[in-house]
């Protein structure tokens, strides 16, 4: 089984065509209803194989590809069985970045997708189920009585938040002594966020988050479009763990605001996309940030642009020139929008 799963994840599309066909066949020789079910039944054999393989240098690129495959064609419920092999990568990863990055780039962004793919929609619905709620409570219910204290915690979180979204992150020992009120309210608050541990999922890509941060400005572009993409991946999985996603969306910012603003046009265009995807998830967090760094340089280059725009033929508008110019139009203001930037 695992020489065949490493087939079905070659690039060569007859390969791994043909390999998929031979999983289906040996799911009907040996009885199992799914190739999901065949991979999940032998999972424990497979994972044993790919960390056998990740840690010798000429088998790495082919456990990737055993991984890779076992994540597209299994459900969640595959995770507890590879976590560790993930944490290898991870481990391995950090102590060979220079040579070993592409591979380990591919196998975590096949983690990254499987977690959107099990886990983002599942919260993605669970969200816009809670914001009809909401809405429809809003118009149907009479106005609540708010207590003073639920106003006095929304302003010492809306305090936090500002001074987060200014980078100016806590400090363990003065935050102490400073909100002695947030800290009373603490046990009787209906926000298990700050008590709760992360859920498994979360805590992966927040790993991956972490190790990625100084890999945004390799010198490879390849490399640094595969981490743009990643990055994306991971706080589609973080958004509702924010009080996790925001100090790394401050630790990210700085590398991100260099791709956006001086780099190859592809990463420019892939770094818009990790940012409408991080205001999604942070919103007004990111405003003050993005109003003083990025926005001035997207509106020059915008400007700069429109004389050449203006006059061009038809053959401007297959140009990276124009797909980046049409990306940022699309975006800026929906962007704004999110950032909650109406003044």
């Amino acid at each position: 089984l695992y020489p065949v799963l490493e087939k079905a994840g070659d690039h060569t599309l007859l390969i791994s065509d043909t390999a998929l066909g031979t999983l289906v066949d040996v799911c009907e020789a040996c009885g199992y209803e799914s190739v999901q079910r065949l991979i999940n039944d032998n999972s424990d054999y497979l994972v044993n194989g790919i960390a056998l393989s990740l840690r010798q240098l000429e088998h790495r690129a082919h456990a990737a590809q055993v991984l890779d495959t076992m994540l597209r064609h299994s459900d969640a419920s595959l995770l507890p069985l590879v976590e560790d092999v993930i944490q290898d990568v991870l481990s391995t990863l950090d102590q060979s970045y220079s040579n070993q990055a592409s591979v380990f780039l591919g196998v975590l962004h096949s983690v990254m997708t499987a977690l959107v793919q099990w886990f983002g929609s599942s919260d993605q619905e669970h969200r816009e189920g809670s914001a009809a709620e909401r809405q429809s409570g809003a118009l149907c219910q009479e106005p609540q009585v708010v207590t003073g204290q639920e106003v006095e915690r929304f302003f010492l979180d809306y305090i936090k938040q500002k001074q987060m979204a200014e980078g100016d992150l806590p400090d363990t020992g003065g935050e102490a002594d400073e909100d002695p009120p947030l800290a009373k309210l603490e046990p009787n608050s209906s926000d298990p966020e700050g008590e709760t541990p992360l859920p498994s999922h979360a805590q992966l890509a927040k790993d991956v988050m972490e190790r990625y941060v100084h890999l945004l400005s390799d010198g490879s572009l390849r490399v640094r479009l595969k981490v743009l993409d990643v990055l994306e991946l991971c706080v589609t999985v973080l958004h509702p763990h924010r009080n996790h996603l925001l100090p790394m969306a401050h630790r990210v910012w700085p590398a991100l605001v260099t791709r956006l603003i001086s780099d190859d046009p592809l990463a420019v265009l892939r770094a818009f996309k990790v940012l409408c995807t991080l205001a999604q998830s942070c919103g007004d967090f990111l405003r003050q940030r993005f109003s003083k760094d990025v926005l001035p340089k997207l509106t020059s280059s915008l400007l700069s642009q429109a004389p050449a725009s203006a006059r061009a033929g038809p053959v401007y508008s297959h140009t990276l020139a124009f797909k980046l110019q049409l990306v940022v139009l699309q975006g800026l203001g929906s962007l704004c929008e999110k950032l909650d930037m109406g003044e």
